[in-house]
């Protein structure tokens, strides 16, 4: 928190200096960027006796593709911290960063969508549609919620670099205000990208793992043992995917706290997205560990 002088007062503005958006983000963004890279190259050339299949094989290959590139852009917002770059520069960053981070966020819930059509058993007609159709539903449904996540941006990103004509004067601290309608607009998509998500996330992984726990559980009592090897991958990919649902809720509450408050905190709440982009990515590393640990073929 560090006060800035405005016209004949003192302006309180919340906000990450720059050198230590420097030491904290950038060991995040670098340790994330190494494991994408020992991931792809797993993905690429899996271990003997290891089988991933699509559409899972899409949705990891897209998963850190985005990681990558959003900690990518995080070191670049980083160095442009100390240098004075155009304001279309840092909003198209920034906007970068939103699309990977949340983006990373829906293919979590198309995978635990595919584990639970995978593992529990399908009664519901409904459900065993989706299940025999998991291909065409995964590439058709990350297809159209990408388009939506990028409309919202998009639209988000306008209103900053497009202050309604009406609204020619500018703030306490010299910026240009918003176009509200368009920024308006923008949150409601956003909002709505977010929720989505966060629902499908908490609902497939909580019954697949119980599911699978009263599965093993049967399986102990009838035959003794603890389980097939199988059923203990899955209960790993199901808790893991469990923790990180547990991970991204926070984070996505920080996102739409931020969406519905930064148009009146234009000014004083983290204007230069350091915050934000430092949060993001220590979510994304974490995400990113918890992949490692679920999946074999990066174990």
């Amino acid at each position: 928190i560090r006060r800035l002088e405005s016209g004949d007062k003192m302006v309180q503005v919340i906000a990450m200096e720059n050198l230590l958006f420097a030491v904290v983000c950038t060991p995040f963004c670098v340790g994330a960027l190494v494991l994408n890279v020992v991931f792809v190259l797993c993905l690429w050339r899996p271990a003997a006796g290891v089988c991933v299949r699509q559409p899972l094989i899409f949705l990891l290959a897209a998963l850190l593709g985005n990681s990558a590139v959003q900690q990518a852009i995080a070191l670049i917002s980083v160095a442009l911290c100390f240098s004075a770059p155009p304001d279309w520069l840092l909003v198209a960053n920034v906007a970068i960063v939103f699309q990977t981070y949340c983006s990373n966020f829906s293919l979590n819930a198309w995978i635990s969508i595919f584990y639970y059509v995978k593992i529990v058993p399908q009664h519901c007609d409904v459900f065993a549609w989706i299940k025999k159709n998991i291909k065409a539903i995964v590439y058709a449904g990350f297809l159209f919620d990408q388009t939506l996540l990028l409309a919202a941006l998009s639209i988000g990103t306008a209103s900053y670099l497009t202050p309604e004509t009406r609204s020619n004067e500018t703030t306490s601290l010299g910026k240009t205000v918003l176009n509200n309608s368009l920024y308006e607009a923008a949150t409601r998509m956003f909002m709505m990208y977010l929720i989505c998500p966060s629902c499908t996330l908490a609902i497939s992984w909580g019954r697949t793992f119980f599911y699978l726990r009263k599965h093993i559980r049967r399986m102990e009592q009838t035959t003794g043992s603890s389980g097939h090897c199988q059923q203990k991958n899955h209960m790993r990919v199901t808790v893991m995917g469990i923790v990180q649902t547990v991970l991204f809720i926070p984070t996505s509450l920080y996102a739409m706290t931020m969406a519905v408050l930064f148009s009146t905190l234009y000014e004083t709440l983290d204007s230069d997205k350091h915050i934000t982009i430092t949060i993001t990515s220590i979510s994304n590393l974490a995400n990113i560990f918890c992949l490692g640990f679920s999946q074999n073929v990066f174990r």
